[in-house]
C-alpha cells in the first residue's frame, strides 16, 4: 500500500527545492531544519528509500567512509540525461549526455549480450575544479620542498 505522508512530501519537496543538488540524509535534514521542518534522521532515512524505490529520486553510492546522497529526478536528469558523473573528492554529481557513451553501450549490447542500465550508470573520478586544486596543491607542495 503507497500513500503519502506529511513527512515524505516534505522531503520530496526539500529536495526538488534542491534539485542542482545532491544532497546526504544529513543534508537534507539541515535543510528541513533550516526551514522549521522538524523530521527525525530515522525518518528522513526511511522516506528516502521510499521515494527511490518510487522512482521519484535517485540514490548515488558513494565512495567508502562517505555518505551516498540523493537527488530529485527531474527535467535535468530525464529521458535524454542518463549518465552521471561523480566526484570522489567533493561529491557533485553532474547529469550528462554523451554519445560516445551511448555508443559503448550500443557495443556492450551487440557484442556482448550485455544491457547497460543508463539511468544507473556512474562514473567516479574528480571534477574540474577538484583536478585544479589537486594539480596546485601538487605545485605548490613541490616549490615548498624546495
Amino acid at each position: 500500500m503507497r500513500y503519502n505522508t506529511k513527512q515524505k512530501c516534505a522531503v520530496l519537496e526539500c529536495l526538488e527545492r534542491h534539485k542542482n543538488q545532491s544532497l546526504t540524509v544529513d543534508g537534507v535534514c539541515a535543510a528541513l531544519d533550516a526551514e522549521g521542518e522538524k523530521i527525525g534522521r530515522t525518518t528522513v532515512y526511511r522516506r528516502l528509500e521510499a521515494l527511490c524505490r518510487e522512482g521519484k529520486i535517485s540514490r548515488f553510492a558513494a565512495e567508502s567512509g562517505k555518505s551516498a546522497t540523493y537527488r530529485v529526478i527531474g527535467s535535468e536528469c530525464g529521458d535524454d540525461c542518463h549518465f552521471h558523473l561523480i566526484c570522489t573528492r567533493c561529491g557533485e554529481v553532474c547529469h550528462t549526455h554523451c554519445h560516445e557513451l551511448e555508443a559503448l553501450f550500443a557495443h556492450m549490447a551487440a557484442a556482448h549480450g550485455f544491457s547497460v542500465d543508463e539511468r544507473k550508470t556512474m562514473l567516479y573520478g574528480l571534477c574540474e575544479k577538484c583536478q585544479k586544486e589537486k594539480a596546485e596543491k601538487a605545485e605548490n607542495e613541490e616549490v615548498n620542498a624546495k
